[in-house]
This record gives structure tokens, C-alpha cells and sequence, in this order.
């Protein structure tokens, strides 16, 4: 009998090749494979970014890149290419975060064959592209996808649209969604890390609204600005996260009685007394146009921190959250783009809406937030991968 073929998750060790150390999804994936069993280690670069949470398993670097200094980052990328190779070569599976670094994985292995499994959490504009360019690139996005043994996507938009439709790859491929860990919903639904506010909102007290995660989007800042100066008395707008756009945003923020920004926090320690103390959560955006696939598909991690903490949410119609918002009905859908009419349409909540939309998110069946049997799927593939590599090996 061929051992590589007969291999339990605790025989087989598995490279995780991330884009940046700290990034929650990455360190909360790292999280899976080792409840599924395996042995895990990291390769990473060091860049200045939020750093939300930490990847519990030994983590090599990769060298440090800067920020939008691209040229840099390629020569960084060329010249860790031999540490990668190593660290290739000492596990049985790679599994990488991004296409970037699932690119480098690929051709850090030439010739030593070892599956390469790739996690996409985006799909970015120039992949969907109009024109020349954007042909080009998904001739060379399908030809390398197919080169990779297996694909994991948090949205099944992901896989369904751009892999399937777009670049008619047939690679294999499943959906993980960005949800809550089963763990940490039991943890935060216990009675000693319950915090709610009291009173009812917009009646005994204001209404607070909380805007989490990278605060990248300019227009959700001067629409919740505009909000929070037309209801001055009764809105409160808290903030917490890594500072993107606008970059002085601290700044703004200190013009207004009834807004606050917390700074950066960690993911998930962070996230009750984020949540425990707002009554609605911004998971809205700016329009969306007609070549915004990305946020189309994709789901951020609001919408499911949202439904675990048991708070509505403001969604951006078309979106893929608000399809289950509003099916759901846990909470508001923004049509317009305006800032004004949005300030309007949020003027006009009320304290009945505010109780309907948490009723419901307290009914919500749990796996809609929540991972269910992700690990045991996830583990299933993996050793499948495994052995195949081992009957080719065999042959």
C-alpha cells in the first residue's frame, strides 16, 4: 500500500503562503486546517497594514514590502522566491492566500509538484476589465487557475461567475464563506460577554450607528458625517478600524460632538464590545456600477458579525448582502446615491423597524452566520488532494 495515499491530516503538513501577517480571514483559515488536523506553518511578507488578528502556528517571513511601491514588491517577490521554494519543498499541500502569492507559490514548485490550493477573496477590476486588457488578463488568470489542484472562494458569486462563466475553468473549487467561527458565537451569546445597550433607540436615547473594519470608503464617511450634522441630538456615529480614505479622517472626526473613532481594533477579541454597543451597523457603499463585479459578489465580514451580534445593518441594493437583507428583513436597503437622499432615507427610520429588524436577526438559523461543517468539508478536500498527489507519485 502506498503510505503518501493512506495519509491522516496529522501525517500531512500544509504551507500557508499569505500576502501579509495579521489579515482575520488568513489567521481564522490557518485556524480551520489545524481543527481539521493538520500540521500547519506560514511563509508571509511584512507590510504596514492592519493586523487584526494573528496566525496561531510558526510564521516565517518573507521580507518586508511598502505600500503601492510596486516595482519594490516585485523585486521583493523575485527574491524571496528561494525561502519559498524551501518551504515548499518541506511540506506535502501549499495552500495560498491571493492570487499573487498563489502565482509565486506555482512558480516557486516547478518541479518539485506539490498541489497548490488557492483562496480568493476578491476579484479585482483589472480581472474584469473591459476590452484588450481585460481579455488578455483572463486568458492568463484561466490558464493559471487550471494550473492549481483546487480553488476555495468566500462567495459563491466567485466560482460561479467569473471562474465558471467568465473563465470557464472546470478546477475544482468550494465556498467558505467569511462567517463566524462556531466557537466564538457560543462564547459571545454566553451571559458574561453579552453587552447590550439600554433603553430604546431614537425614543430613550440616540440611535448609534457603527462603521467597522477598513474605513477605505470616502462616500460612507461623508454620508454618516452628514447624518450625524443633521441629527445632532439623536444619532451617534462610532467608528473603529484601520483609516484608509479620506487619511484624515481623525481629524474630521473631531469636528463633530456625535461622532468617535475607537482606532484600530483585534478581531475577534474586539468584536463585543464593538457590536454590544451600537443598534446599527454601516455595510453600505457607494453605487454600484456596471462593472463593479467585485461588489456584486462579494460579502464582507459585517454582514456575518452582524447577524452573530445580532444587529441590523445598512446594505447597498444590488449588492450580494442586501439580497439577504432584505429577504431576511434585518435591516435597511440603500437605493439611492446621493448623499443627501440617503441621509434622507436614513432620517426616516424608526423605533418599530429598529425592534422588527433585531427580532428577526435573534430567528435567524445559525448557519447563515456561522460555520457549520466547513471544517469537516474542508478537511474532506484536502485529504482528497493529498491523495491523489500520492497516487500520482505512486505512478
Amino acid at each position: 500500500m502506498n503510505k503518501e495515499v493512506d495519509k491522516q491530516p496529522e501525517d500531512i503538513r500544509i504551507l500557508s503562503v499569505l500576502q501579509l501577517v495579521g489579515h482575520p480571514r488568513d489567521s481564522k483559515r490557518v485556524a480551520m486546517l489545524k481543527e481539521a488536523g493538520f500540521d500547519v506553518e506560514a511563509v508571509a511578507f511584512e507590510r504596514e497594514y492592519h493586523s487584526g488578528r494573528l496566525p496561531e502556528c510558526n510564521v516565517e517571513s518573507l521580507g518586508k514590502i511598502a505600500n503601492g511601491r510596486y516595482l519594490q514588491r516585485v523585486l521583493r517577490m523575485v527574491s524571496s522566491m528561494p525561502a519559498l521554494r524551501r518551504a515548499i519543498r518541506r511540506n506535502d499541500l501549499v495552500y495560498a492566500s491571493g492570487q499573487d502569492v498563489a502565482i509565486m507559490a506555482l512558480v516557486a514548485s516547478l518541479g518539485v509538484r506539490k498541489p497548490i490550493i488557492m483562496e480568493i477573496g476578491d476579484i479585482r477590476e483589472l480581472q474584469v476589465a473591459r476590452g484588450l486588457k481585460g481579455l488578455l488578463i483572463r486568458y492568463f488568470d484561466r490558464r493559471f487557475v487550471n494550473a492549481c489542484s483546487f480553488l476555495v472562494v468566500t462567495a459563491p458569486g466567485f466560482v460561479d461567475n467569473y471562474y465558471r462563466k467568465w473563465l470557464r475553468s472546470s478546477v475544482p473549487a468550494m465556498v467558505i464563506e467569511n462567517k463566524v467561527e462556531s466557537d466564538f458565537v457560543d462564547e459571545i451569546r454566553s451571559a458574561e460577554h453579552s453587552t447590550r445597550l439600554e433603553g430604546r433607540p431614537l425614543i430613550d436615547r440616540p440611535l448609534r450607528i457603527g462603521y467597522f473594519g477598513g474605513l477605505r470608503c470616502e462616500w460612507s464617511w461623508r454620508t454618516l458625517a452628514a447624518f450625524a450634522k443633521a441629527r445632532p441630538k439623536d444619532v451617534q456615529i462610532v467608528l473603529a478600524g484601520m483609516v484608509m480614505n479620506p487619511s484624515d479622517l481623525e481629524q474630521q472626526v473631531g469636528q463633530y460632538d456625535n461622532i468617535e473613532y475607537l482606532g484600530e481594533y483585534k478581531s475577534p477579541q474586539d468584536l463585543p464590545s464593538l457590536y454590544g454597543n451600537v443598534d446599527l451597523v454601516w455595510g453600505c457603499y457607494q453605487h454600484i456600477g456596471p462593472d463593479d463585479w467585485n461588489l456584486r459578489w462579494a460579502r464582507p465580514n459585517r454582514f456575518y458579525e452582524s447577524c452573530a451580534f445580532q444587529v441590523p445593518l445598512v446594505s447597498r441594493a444590488g449588492s450580494c448582502d442586501a439580497i439577504e437583507v432584505e429577504r431576511l428583513n434585518i435591516g435597511l436597503i440603500i437605493n439611492d446615491e446621493g448623499v443627501q437622499r440617503v441621509v434622507d432615507a436614513l432620517c426616516e427610520i424608526t423605533p418599530e423597524q429598529l425592534e422588527t429588524w433585531k427580532e428577526n436577526m435573534t430567528n435567524l438559523p445559525r448557519r447563515v452566520f456561522a460555520y457549520t461543517t466547513e471544517i469537516e468539508e474542508l478537511r474532506t478536500v484536502l485529504l482528497d488532494v493529498a491523495r491523489k498527489r500520492g497516487e500520482n507519485a505512486a505512478t
